[in-house]
């Protein structure tokens, strides 16, 4: 973990309400330890996805502001999508620049005026068809690519958010002091590292509570994280049978530790179009 600043995990949502469903987690990182200060919905007050996508920018510039210029954000939706569907749509130049450009290319061509977030992002699922994976979601055995039936909302509203941002975004930017930097990631994959599954959510088709599980995870991003959280917090998220709360802690764990590795690590066959979705050290117990 970092020896200094400010960590935002998010569990992201893209369904009408989303700031009612969209949780976010914070850490604040120290020397040989790091501190969960909050997991909290930050949108909840204004809850519609316009009212997001118009407060995102002022919450970001504040949170910037208390993290003293240190502020690191994990988003866990795409920030980009395949080369395949970039060339389809016609939006490859813009993602070359990275994912503010290819959010407003996207908004350019399916928000125009009059069209809401829910049928912009209708019509952006037709137009690309066929599923396709990045280049990022094997090497993370990503559940599902940007376009699925489950993500393509999250994928879309979520790159619409970006697009009015100014931070920098890793692998497209260099790391620039005192700008916020917002990353990709996959809680599932930190999950998974760390403790060997990522099967954390109540799923109502077997009627199984994982309870125990989300409290292991816990407990291991105590020892291998050095996360030190408070016992309402834990209770908090253990009890939430969704997994959105451990999902936005694993998500601020995993940008943590990709910004303790400055940003490094991209495999040279993934295009850069494509982007990279970063998280913790494959195997770490190899250096036990």
């Amino acid at each position: 973990m970092p020896q200094r600043g400010i960590c935002i995990g998010f569990a992201w949502n893209g369904a009408e309400g989303a700031g009612n469903r969209i949780v976010a987690a914070k850490i604040e990182c120290e020397r040989e330890r790091a501190r969960l200060l909050q997991v909290w919905r930050p949108f909840q007050d204004r809850v519609g996805r316009r009212d997001v996508l118009e407060r995102f920018p002022a919450w970001l510039a504040d949170e910037a502001r208390w993290a003293e210029g240190r502020l690191t954000l994990g988003l866990d939706f795409a920030f980009s999508l395949s080369e395949t569907h970039l060339r389809q749509l016609g939006l490859l130049r813009q993602a070359l620049h990275g994912p503010p450009a290819l959010g407003r290319g996207l908004e350019e061509r399916f928000l125009p005026a009059g069209v809401d977030l829910t049928e912009g992002a209708e019509v952006f699922r037709a137009s690309v068809g066929k599923d396709r994976e990045r280049m990022a979601d094997g090497y993370r055995a990503s559940p599902q690519p940007p376009t699925h039936a489950r993500s393509y909302r999250e994928t879309f509203f979520g790159l619409c958010v970006l697009a009015r941002l100014d931070a920098v975004f890793p692998p497209w930017d260099p790391l620039q002091a005192g700008k916020p930097v917002l990353a990709e990631v996959l809680p599932a994959h930190v999950a998974r590292v760390l403790c060997g599954s990522s099967d954390y959510r109540d799923d109502s088709r077997d009627d199984v509570s994982r309870a125990g599980v989300r409290a292991t995870v816990l407990r291991t991003l105590r020892s291998a994280a050095r996360l030190e959280f408070e016992m309402e917090q834990a209770a908090q998220i253990v009890e939430d049978e969704h997994g959105d709360a451990l999902g936005a802690v694993l998500a601020a764990v995993g940008v943590a530790a990709a910004q303790e590795a400055g940003f490094q690590g991209v495999p040279h066959n993934v295009p850069r179009s494509e982007g990279w979705i970063w998280s913790v050290r494959e195997e770490p117990w190899r250096d036990a």
